[in-house]
């Protein structure tokens, strides 16, 4: 009978650990946690790094390196980031990895500043030259339609839109497109070549460039008639760019 019940045990416990092996190999491998959230796509962490946001690396159980983003005091989450993340439930060892994210939360957190242009207020003032130097300011874009994208050479996501920009300028002749960085002509021209980027690109416009703060580039402004600023997005995804489109189209029907 003892000989029986053992078995028996030996078959329930193997059993148990069978589903538990199982169970354990249908759970997510997190790569990243921000704000309590998880995410499996590192690819997500540029996107997820506001100024002012700080990065601790957290081990799970089996020695896996996870980023703990802790994000700056008021800076919200996107709901289409939001969207992205795993449930607890799904993840391995969440219950550990998220005691060890909100042990180790830095005690300073920065304050994000977010860029240096609102959507409903009034575009800075601003006055630069063009690589045919042509002179644009605020006096000359009154009563137009104007968008400002903001990049660096450094940038591979600004180089990777350009293209895409450019098709905006066919779509809507009656817009103003203006590029600005803080390079000159020499500098803009070959990358403009290279990626068919067709719109007006205005040289060493550092006082629009710093616009971007700590927020990275690219930065896409949009600018009503009346000069109040109706989009500004930094980013070169393709649901930045869509929504940019949407507003453009919107100003232009008015």
């Amino acid at each position: 009978m003892r000989f029986l019940i053992s078995i028996l045990l030996s078959l329930i416990v193997g059993g148990m650990n069978i589903f538990a092996q199982t169970d354990n190999e249908k759970l997510v491998q997190a790569k990243l946690i921000v704000d309590g959230l998880f995410f499996d796509n590192p690819k997500l962490m540029k996107s997820l790094l506001p100024g002012g946001a700080s990065i601790i690396p957290i081990k799970d159980e089996e020695k896996n390196m996870i980023m703990g983003i802790y994000l700056p005091e008021g800076f919200v989450l996107d709901d289409s980031i939001k969207a992205k993340a795993i449930p607890a439930e799904r993840v391995k060892y969440s219950d550990k990895l998220l005691r060890d994210y909100n042990g180790r939360r830095p005690q300073n957190l920065g304050v994000y500043e977010g860029i240096g242009v609102k959507e409903g207020e009034p575009f800075v003032k601003f006055e630069y030259r063009d690589i045919d130097n042509n002179v644009w300011n605020n006096e000359k874009l009154k009563g137009k339609i104007f968008v400002i994208n903001l990049w660096q050479t450094e940038c591979g996501p600004c180089r990777r839109e350009m293209p895409i920009l450019s098709t905006w300028k066919e779509k809507f002749p009656d817009v103003v497109f203006l590029s600005a960085s803080r390079h000159n002509r020499e500098e803009i021209l070959p990358i403009a070549e290279k990626h068919n980027f067709t719109w007006t690109h205005l040289q060493e416009a550092s006082d629009l460039v710093a616009l971007v703060r700590k927020e990275g580039f690219p930065l896409t402004i949009v600018v009503d008639k009346e000069g109040i600023v109706r989009f500004a997005k930094v980013g070169a995804s393709p649901k930045n760019q869509a929504e940019a489109v949407a507003v453009i189209e919107e100003l232009s029907n008015l």
